[in-house]
């Protein structure tokens, strides 16, 4: 019957449609099967670890991939605006250059924040984003499905070693999820033949796209780093790890937010261009009319996510969840509206959002954390991100109207 309804759908569709419906079919499939890994990890990480060892944890993660976003400048997420017909090859190299720097860099400042040497492992982070985005950019489902997919496996297994040996503790935690992103150096050898684009990307173009891409990246992982600072300075661990663990429930959530945002943007790209804004219309109502399912199924079921998720003693602190459940809708409301000032290469008016977005965050949590505790992270984060998703809409998506218009 499913079969016969989803014939039925491709054969309304033009064949390029249906190929974007059968890739976000099979994009969805690895997406969950690696997600349902993850998860795995979630719990093994949620069940072994005391509160203060989860707190430090989540810090030092946190940290870390912030660090990383920084070093590379996210220069790699410029494949998914340049490499619409193909591996941008000035690009491309561009990306290696810099993602080496970064990559030592990182070494460095992983050994300076956690005094470990297993923990070194964690940057290779770095090219595995970087295949992801790849691989992304050019449609390549099967290769982004097994990459995640390996990666994961190789990352569970590590980490069930660790458990046989009563090792779970925070550096070895990092450990296990550097040796799955080593496996995405083999990835850089391929026979496959990938059609390439010879557009000359100069220095300055991709800088400019991707300096206030990743002021925008840095204002939003901010919102959730500087929550987890304050509340680690303000009180202690212990009060942290039930503020860490409502956001690391929140992955059950993300694995669908993350799902529509990681491929609404590749659909959208190719689509603004050739004026297809019907179908951009209707792509976009579904992927918010999901996200709002999601988000209502997820706060009904909130204390049973937590049970799943290994993390039933802390129950009592899933109001916020669901405060971030609520605001991480926003989050995808505001990149799919917003997501026209990418294409325009008007990444700054992006940034200014998000810094406004930041600013707002900063000082409902310094004037209110002190005085409310620990509730007052959740609903700064949720305020921050209804303001940014309206002011995208006001301006994102009359600029992308008025463009359609314009070129009627």
């Amino acid at each position: 019957m499913k079969l016969k309804i989803l014939r039925f759908v491709l054969s309304k569709l033009s064949k390029e449609k249906a190929k974007y419906l059968i890739d976000f079919i099979a994009f969805g499939i690895g997406f969950f099967i690696s997600s349902a890994i993850a998860l795995c990890i979630s719990i093994i990480v949620n069940k072994n670890m005391s509160k203060a060892e989860l707190g430090l944890y989540n810090y030092n993660k946190s940290v870390l991939e912030f660090a990383a976003y920084v070093s590379s400048m996210l220069l790699y997420r410029g494949y998914l605006r340049f490499n619409i017909a193909g591996n941008n090859i000035s690009l491309f190299k561009k990306v290696k250059i810099v993602n080496f720097i970064a990559f030592v860099c990182l070494e460095l400042f992983a050994f300076y924040l956690t005094k470990s040497y297993i923990a070194l492992l964690f940057p290779f982070f770095i090219f595995y984003e970087e295949r992801l985005y790849f691989f992304r950019s050019l449609m390549k489902v099967k290769k982004v499905n097994f990459l995640k997919i390996i990666v994961a496996v190789f990352t569970l297994i590590t980490l069930l070693i660790l458990l046989y040996f009563k090792s779970i503790k925070p550096n070895y935690v990092l450990f296990a999820y550097g040796l799955g992103f080593a496996l995405a150096l083999f990835f850089y050898f391929t026979k496959e033949k990938i059609k390439v684009n010879l557009e000359v990307i100069t220095w300055k173009k991709i800088l400019f796209y991707s300096l206030p891409g990743l002021g925008a990246v840095i204002v939003r992982l901010s919102l959730d780093v500087s929550s987890q600072f304050l509340i680690k300075n303000e009180f202690d661990l212990v009060e942290l790890s039930k503020y860490a663990i409502s956001t690391r429930v929140l992955l059950s959530v993300k694995l669908f937010s993350s799902l529509l945002l990681m491929f609404f943007p590749v659909l959208y790209f190719r689509e603004i261009k050739l004026k297809n804004i019907r179908f951009i219309h209707r792509i976009r109502l579904g992927v918010l009319l999901i996200m709002i399912i999601i988000s209502i199924l997820s706060i009904i079921f909130r204390d049973e996510i937590y049970w799943l998720m290994g993390a039933s003693s802390y129950t009592d602190y899933s109001y916020l969840y669901s405060l971030l459940v609520i605001s991480e809708f926003f989050v995808v409301f505001a990149g799919v509206m917003g997501i026209y000032l990418t294409y325009a290469l008007k990444t700054h008016i992006t940034l200014l959002i998000y810094f406004l977005g930041a600013i707002l965050n900063i000082i409902i949590l310094s004037v209110f954390l002190p005085l409310q505790g620990i509730i007052v992270a959740p609903l700064s984060i949720l305020s921050s991100n209804l303001f940014m998703a309206l002011v995208m809409l006001i301006v994102s998506y009359r600029m992308e109207r008025k463009y359609i218009k314009s070129s009627l």
